[in-house]
């Protein structure tokens, strides 16, 4: 057997009834969600007096980098100026010699060490042509 036709009736206004009305999935859905309590974000994120000391910690070891190179930087710059100083005093010292060199190795100065030695200049002097071996080779 079927169900008898529903009657079209006008359409009356809704009644306030007494009894609590039962939530369907419908209305729980088209809620916003709830959001979660504050303490457990902050427990997933981690506390902040750690994050400001790991950003302490950072910091301090940057400042100490910085530092230290700089410091490198000032030691480098000094050892390049005695480098530099000590090329000007070579490079003046290495003049000096080549003058001397230059002073010594005069044909005047050559004859007089070898009077000072008691060398002399021959009173003759002999070539003496020694046969070629052309056969020889």
């Amino acid at each position: 057997m079927s169900a008898p036709a529903r009657s079209l009736r006008p359409a009356e206004a809704p009644r306030p009834s007494t009894e609590p009305s039962v939530r369907t999935a419908r209305t729980a859905a088209a809620r916003p969600p709830h959001p979660s309590p504050p303490h457990r974000d902050r427990a997933r994120r981690g506390s902040p007096f750690a994050f400001w000391v790991l950003v302490a910690v950072v910091a301090a070891a940057m400042i100490l980098g910085i530092a230290s190179l700089s410091a490198l930087l000032v030691q480098a710059s000094f050892q390049l100026d005695d480098l530099r100083g000590s090329v000007a005093s070579l490079e003046q010292q290495h003049e000096v010699l080549r003058e001397q060199v230059a002073a010594d190795s005069s044909p005047q100065r050559v004859m007089q060490w070898a009077r000072e030695r008691g060398m002399q200049m021959p009173d003759r002097v002999v070539l003496v042509r020694l046969p070629s071996s052309e056969g020889a080779g």
